[in-house]
């Protein structure tokens, strides 16, 4: 079987998500590290963008499209609940944080993003809806989770752990369970995902 290659920053969250849903699923595959913007990328598609993914024949870009195939064409755990309620909920929360929190997930972007109204608003309702849930969908850590993690690692990195815990703290203490999780451990000797 051809070995499966994720493609991109290190430091980008896009990549890091793909990279943990490898690691979550028990997939082994080789990691390259390019840049956005270089003519390197440009090579794994035209439009340019990572992270991408090559897999023999196979080549994707997009995270939803990267973590879809790797979810659905290996065995393990699923990323996705098989149940349709479930399944949307997973893709539902997928899409509020990337309209909403998306702008957590870049470097440069996330230390504005903290100080807008808008991802205060969303967070607050986000923190409500999580309650004391373990997990945003289900009974186990999906692809919502792996999307809302390096979010929330930004936001952080912009306000402390000590703001997050007093002002959000269902948020707070999701974040505190995942955190320790193996598979974004595992990442954490590479910089952090959304600093420069």
């Amino acid at each position: 079987m051809a070995e499966l290659e994720i493609i991109g920053p290190a430091r980008d969250a896009g990549v890091r998500i793909c990279r943990m849903a490898c690691m979550e699923k028990g997939v082994l595959y080789r990691f390259r590290d390019i840049d956005h913007g270089s003519g390197q990328a440009l090579k794994e598609n035209m439009f340019g963008s990572l992270p991408a993914l090559r897999h023999g024949k196979v080549r994707l870009f997009e995270i939803r499209g990267i973590t879809h195939y790797i979810d659905h064409r290996f065995n393990g755990r699923a990323l996705v609940p098989a149940d349709p309620i479930r399944s949307a909920e997973v893709e539902q929360w997928i899409g509020v944080i990337h309209s909403r929190l998306g702008r957590l997930m870049g470097p440069r972007s996330a230390a504005e993003a903290v100080q807008c109204d808008d991802t205060r608003s969303c967070l607050k309702v986000l923190n409500e809806c999580i309650g004391s849930r373990t997990w945003l969908v289900g009974r186990g850590f999906t692809l919502a989770d792996m999307w809302l993690l390096p979010a929330v690692h930004n936001f952080c990195i912009h306000t402390g752990h000590t703001h997050l815990l007093h002002n959000l703290p269902a948020i707070g203490i999701w974040y505190d369970k995942h955190k320790s999780r193996k598979s974004w451990k595992s990442l954490s000797g590479e910089e952090s995902p959304g600093r420069q």
